[in-house]
């Protein structure tokens, strides 16, 4: 990493944060490719197309789907606390990680034990300004989430993919 202005202290602190976000972009991604191969798997095996004409890529359609899949298929009944588990928390993290990767950090040392994020929102056909706080000790916890949410949609898959006919293809 290039010093800030001779600034060692600083030069960590970008350094640290640049590292948090990457993690949080990596680990971000393994999870949504394992909602990915749900979705897949709900679509060439369950029905799918009745919901949709072409196989969501957004994450708000996927994760819409995916609700509307596990509630209109009884043999996915027993899957419905796990998958409603799963995608509120693909919800909630969502929120948190598009706000770290899209906001502008406004201060490279912490305030009060947090880094300040600026962002502009576009609504109502107008910028609004905004700005948020991560807590530096609200790292792990978020990693760890991420984490969790790469698990339980792997694992959700790959239970609900037990109940199809293993020869079909999903990736082509």
């Amino acid at each position: 990493m290039y010093p800030i202005a001779h600034n060692e202290q600083l030069t960590k602190n970008l350094d640290m944060f640049a590292k948090a976000i990457g993690m949080i972009v990596i680990q971000w991604a393994q999870a949504e490719q394992m909602l990915d191969l749900l979705v897949a798997i709900l679509w060439h095996s369950f029905d799918g197309q009745c919901h949709l004409k072409k196989i969501p890529f957004m994450l708000g359609p996927k994760i819409d789907f995916t609700r509307k899949c596990m509630a209109s298929n009884t043999t996915l009944a027993t899957f419905k606390v796990r998958s409603d588990t799963l995608l509120n928390e693909f919800s909630e993290l969502s929120t948190i990680r598009h706000n770290m990767t899209h906001g502008a950090v406004t201060t490279l040392s912490p305030i009060d034990e947090s880094i300040l994020f600026s962002k502009l929102d576009i609504y109502g056909g107008y910028h609004h300004h905004r700005e948020f706080r991560i807590l530096i000790g609200d790292y792990p916890r978020l990693l760890d989430r991420l984490i969790s949410l790469t698990s339980l949609a792997r694992e959700l898959s790959s239970d609900i993919f037990e109940l199809t006919n293993h020869n079909e293809s999903f990736i082509k």
